[in-house]
């Protein structure tokens, strides 16, 4: 026997269709909660990558001493972008504390905490707080301990942020 819409009755027919109409809106309730990324979730995780980068790239740039020297124009060169690649290059650890070289100290850079100022998709300006501990053989082996703040500005270069600039927070 063939069921034809003249004897089919109106609770037969809204059955089906109700359920078929209850299952979509569940598969949307579930694809909106389990969907995408939020705009904010993506900003975070931005906003989280170039402090990650910041952070290598000051702490290794403000570590060297003269054991170190060649490994570290290896190694910190690829962290670095721009005129602070530029002067890195040419100067080495004299970018960050001139006469480093010739003093023969050592350097450690801790960087403590860093907050965005300002981002977008290819730069970024990042407060970096650093622990600087400084050693010169000719003053003993006891190390010197300085808290520094620095803007480390930032450049996103084939994917990757590097450091293209670190200047002083405030006056001198």
């Amino acid at each position: 026997m063939s069921a034809t819409w003249g004897n089919l009755t109106r609770p037969a027919v809204a059955g089906p269709i109700l359920t078929a109409v209850l299952v979509m809106l569940i598969a949307v309730a579930v694809a909106g909660f389990l969907g995408p990324a939020t705009p904010g979730r993506a900003d975070e995780d931005a906003r989280r990558q170039v402090q990650l980068a910041t952070t290598d790239a000051v702490g290794s740039l403000m570590t060297f001493g003269p054991d170190s020297l060649t490994a570290q124009q290896r190694t910190v060169g690829t962290k670095l972008t721009g005129r602070l690649l530029l002067e890195f290059r040419s100067q080495g650890p004299g970018v960050v504390l001139p006469t480093a070289v010739e003093s023969k100290v050592v350097m450690t850079g801790r960087v403590l905490a860093t907050a965005v100022n300002r981002m977008d998709e290819d730069s970024a300006r990042v407060l970096v707080f650093v622990n600087q501990s400084i050693v010169l053989p000719a003053a003993g082996e006891e190390p010197e301990v300085v808290a520094v703040t620095r803007w480390a500005d930032m450049r996103k270069v084939n994917g990757n942020w590097l450091l293209a600039g670190l200047q002083q927070v405030g006056p001198g």
